[in-house]
């Protein structure tokens, strides 16, 4: 059976950066699908991240404050990530949290220095 872009063999949410490195990977092994070079582009104009940092943020962000992999991803893929506690609470409010107010300007100071990394 061969291969094709359609076979499934595994889904989870990954990070943007692994999406670039994953990509990089098959385009190392042979010619991309139209799809995949599209997604390859975008995830080199938009990543920010490298994917170890990308992978430690969103450790870091479901470790110590407890959020799911899915906002925890979304957090780490944002171009612009959030400033302000009202700017994470528009991401957070998608699942039910308990992060204080101190908590959510903790993680917001998390992300400025994995943003200063990239500088």
């Amino acid at each position: 059976m061969s291969k094709t872009p359609k076979d499934v063999f595994e889904e989870k949410p990954v990070t943007l950066a692994e999406v670039k490195d994953i990509l990089k990977k098959r385009e190392s092994e042979g010619e991309l699908t139209y799809v995949q070079q599209v997604t390859l582009d975008y995830a080199n104009k938009f990543c920010k991240y490298s994917v170890e940092d990308a992978k430690k943020l969103k450790e870091d962000l479901i470790t110590k404050f407890k959020i799911s992999e899915i906002i925890a991803i979304q957090i780490v893929n944002l171009t612009t990530p959030p400033t302000s506690t009202l700017e994470l609470n528009l991401i957070l409010d998608k699942e039910p949290t308990t992060l204080t107010e101190d908590q959510k300007s903790e993680l917001i100071g998390l992300i400025k220095e994995y943003v200063e990394k990239t500088r």
